[in-house]
């Protein structure tokens, strides 16, 4: 038996299946194009081994292919973080912003410390939610107002 309150609304399905569609998605682009790139390099003549060292060259590099599945999990995780702490946001506590990066840019930098709602958040745009300089590039943070953290965290 589940205990009081870990019992998933449809809003919190609805939620995790929108997010489990979007990672299942980008999987699903990223094989299209590994698939594209081996043919690719098949036609140009490189053989097997040719092509696996070329494969993990851009694994090794977060090249073209490998990096968009890697900013495509990020996008995922980022997300499902933020979505994590909108139970605190409908239960009336205020979401105060928290800037995440190695180069913060102006636009999260603008908002880093303030507090509004979550629906606020919603219209004025969510962390990676490509309203900001650095689009879904974004490793920002909206969490409950009373956790102690800084406004900005370099990483």
């Amino acid at each position: 038996m589940a205990k009081e309150g870990t019992e998933l609304d449809g809003k919190d399905r609805r939620l995790l299946a929108e997010i489990a569609s979007g990672m299942s998605y980008d999987t699903r682009i990223f094989n299209q194009r590994f698939r594209q790139q081996i043919e690719r390099l098949r036609r140009s003549g490189l053989d097997e081994q040719s092509i696996i060292r070329v494969l993990e060259q851009d694994f090794m590099s977060n090249g073209r292919i490998f990096g968009e599945l890697r900013n495509s999990i990020k996008r995922g995780v980022v997300g499902g973080i933020n979505q994590a702490f909108r139970r605190s946001g409908e239960m009336g506590e205020g979401l105060r912003w928290i800037a995440v990066s190695k180069n913060i840019c102006d636009d999260c930098q603008g908002v880093a410390g303030e507090i509004d709602t979550w629906e606020n958040w919603e219209k004025r745009g969510l962390p990676g939610s490509g309203w900001s300089i650095c689009k879904d590039n974004c490793y920002c943070q909206l969490v409950p107002e009373s956790m102690e953290i800084d406004d900005s965290i370099f990483i």
